[in-house]
């Protein structure tokens, strides 16, 4: 099935090609065949017919390779509709072609090669501010899918500092400065997404996880219990007021919590019973977390008894 499908697009390609030589070179043949060898030499003139289209479908080829060919891929994926507005708002021609291409080989996770051609076009001299900012915005969304998040973060502040309006890059700004341990620089983008009215479901849920790996449990509590009220990533939510009341000490409340998230089958189960027990274990809380919680937890490769 997939090699049907770049037949198709490489022959939705090459086609034009071909059809502009077929029609050239049958004009020629068809006036040699009949001026030079008069309507009588009807055998030779279907000969000379036949080697003019012969020939079209070569040079044709040969033009296509030359001149036309592009990696099949950008043929049968075509960029996000919103990429290709943004894209095409501040760029045009080859630049503009070169960052579709980049947001495909993103989606693909052909990140080097996505990089490759953004970086091209930031060796470009004449561009303005917002050319840069929104090539800022692409570069950092790279890196982040490429698990570099300091330079993701440098790049979404700058597009950000340019002008930037869009709050993904806030989000991954904040995502990025996260995972660096910025957490303050976190919080204040997270301010920004909540204070212009973010529709994002996730939102509380995420500056409730920048608090709460800032140590602040208090305040993580806060965010998680806005998102449990408005029923915004509720599972994941409760799952974060356990870990909350855990760094706060507040074990029955902990465990109150933990199984309402198991309960309601929260997503990355595994991954929340681990952070559960990291907390526990660097706060000393170990052997006062309630045994039959503690027999499911895995840390490393210790299973906790």
């Amino acid at each position: 099935m997939d090699f049907l499908k770049k037949l198709a697009a490489f022959w939705m390609e090459f086609s034009p090609w071909l059809l502009v030589h077929m029609i050239v070179f049958c004009l020629i043949g068809g006036y040699f065949g009949y001026d030079v060898l008069g309507a009588e030499g009807v055998a030779y003139y279907y000969s000379v017919i036949l080697i003019s289209l012969a020939a079209a479908l070569v040079l044709s080829l040969a033009a296509y390779l030359a001149f036309g060919r592009r990696d099949i891929r950008y043929t049968l994926n075509r960029a996000d509709p919103f990429d290709r507005r943004r894209i095409y708002s501040c760029f045009s021609g080859k630049n503009a072609s070169l960052l579709c291409e980049a947001a495909i080989d993103m989606e693909m996770m052909s990140f080097s090669e996505a990089l490759e051609k953004m970086k091209e076009v930031e060796q470009e001299e004449d561009l303005d501010e917002p050319q840069r900012a929104v090539l800022d915005y692409y570069l950092g969304k790279c890196y982040q899918y490429m698990g570099y998040p300091s330079n993701g973060a440098k790049y979404f502040r700058d597009a950000i500092d340019k002008g930037f309006v869009s709050d993904d890059a806030y989000l991954f700004a904040a995502r990025c400065l996260v995972a660096n341990g910025s957490f303050d620089d976190a919080i204040y983008y997270y301010g920004n997404l909540i204070t212009n009215g973010c529709m994002f479901d996730f939102i509380y849920t995420d500056v409730g996880l920048a608090y709460l790996k800032k140590g602040d449990g208090e305040k993580a509590l806060e965010y998680f219990k806005r998102s449990v009220r408005e029923g915004k990533n509720y599972a994941f939510a409760l799952g974060g007021c356990s870990l909350a009341y855990l760094q706060m000490k507040d074990l029955a409340r902990s465990e109150e919590f933990y199984r309402k998230a198991l309960a309601c089958n929260m997503t990355d189960i595994y991954g929340f019973k681990v952070y559960y027990c990291n907390i526990a274990e660097s706060l000393g809380l170990i052997d006062d977390i309630n045994p039959n919680i503690r027999k499911s937890m895995i840390t490393g490769q210790e299973i906790l008894r």
